[in-house]
């Protein structure tokens, strides 16, 4: 299968391929996806992550036209840093 076309999967999708039958880690990863965002697009810099301060979540790197920023990926946290 060409690669675009697995990207054109929603996220939920393609995880649980990779999970097991298990119906508690299914559950689990729907969860997972459902309170949480989409990653932002693959960019020349690659998509960078870390450690939320705040709330211990992940933070993904954003790039716009004022330069670099973090971004929180939960939704309830949203916390920023330049």
């Amino acid at each position: 299968m060409p690669q675009f076309a697995d990207e054109a999967r929603p996220r939920l999708h393609v995880l649980l391929r990779m999970a097991s039958d298990d119906p508690e880690e299914r559950r689990l990863i729907r969860q997972y996806a459902e309170s949480t965002p989409d990653p932002p697009l693959m960019s020349a810099d690659g998509i960078a992550t870390r450690g939320c301060p705040r709330c211990r979540g992940t933070m993904w790197r954003h790039r716009d036209g004022q330069g670099l920023f973090w971004v929180c990926s939960s939704s309830v946290c949203g916390w920023m840093e330049m």
